[in-house]
Order: C-alpha cells, then sequence, then structure tokens
C-alpha cells in the first residue's frame, strides 16, 4: 500500500472517529464485497457507465486505460478520454453492454488500473432501457 494512501486512511479514521486504519479498511471491504453479492441483474444484459477519474501525470494508467479498451473492445460501446481543467486529471467514461458478471469483471479491471484511479458506475438492465422503466443502481 502507497504511504500516500495509509497517510489518507489514518487521516480518515482519526476524522470519522474509527479506532484506526483496520476498521477502516475492513468496513470498505465489506462494502465492496456487498456491492458484489448476487442481485436482481445476475444473468441479464445491462448497460453500464463506468466513469474513472485519475492523475494527469499517470502515463501507465492512461496505458493500461487503453489496455483495457482493446482488452473488452466487444462490450465497449462508447468511450472518451477528457482532461480536466489545468490538466489536474483525466476523466475516461466507458459505456459498456453485457452481461452483468462480464461488467461486473470489467469495473473490477478498471479499479485495478492503479492505485489512485476514482471508480463510480451505473447499471441498468437492458430490458429495463427497451421498456423505459427508470430503475438502475449507481455506486
Amino acid at each position: 500500500m502507497a504511504e500516500q494512501l495509509r497517510d489518507e486512511l489514518d487521516a480518515f479514521a482519526v476524522e470519522h472517529g474509527y479506532s484506526g486504519r483496520s476498521e477502516v479498511i475492513r468496513e470498505a471491504c465489506q462494502s465492496l464485497l456487498a456491492e458484489y453479492q448476487e442481485t436482481d441483474y445476475e444473468g441479464q444484459q445491462v448497460l453500464a457507465t463506468v466513469t474513472a477519474v485519475f492523475g494527469y501525470d499517470k502515463p501507465k494508467t492512461e496505458r493500461r486505460m487503453m489496455d483495457i479498451r482493446h482488452e473488452f473492445e466487444a462490450s465497449i460501446r462508447s468511450n472518451s478520454h477528457n482532461c480536466l481543467d489545468g490538466n489536474t486529471g483525466c476523466v475516461e467514461t466507458f459505456v459498456v453492454e453485457a452481461a452483468y458478471d462480464d461488467v461486473l469483471r470489467f469495473i473490477g479491471t478498471v479499479r485495478g488500473a492503479d492505485e489512485p484511479v476514482s471508480v463510480e458506475y451505473t447499471v441498468v438492465p437492458v430490458d429495463v432501457v427497451s421498456t423505459g422503466v427508470s430503475e438502475s443502481d449507481t455506486f
């Protein structure tokens, strides 16, 4: 674990009343595992938007995003890369259509691209998209 991340976890623990870094990590792990628990989307085709934010000065991360685009090209319907004002960071946005399990694998791969990557996503079943019913999970 990078020293900066350890320091941020320690500061977060103090600021939010946790007993220490281990308690923060335990709660984060429980939250992540709960996010991947079986849902109503199991076995369904879904449409996901996945947004990754990372530092402008991270060419290794940007290269990894390109590798991910190639690895999942059959499922990616759209992709854009934008630089934030003042070159403070980059935003990579993906629209992915695939089986729910494949989308979760894609999201995990993006999250694992590099430590400082922040990932948010929304998942909607394809049949909901076609019927116009608005129900989604946002994480």
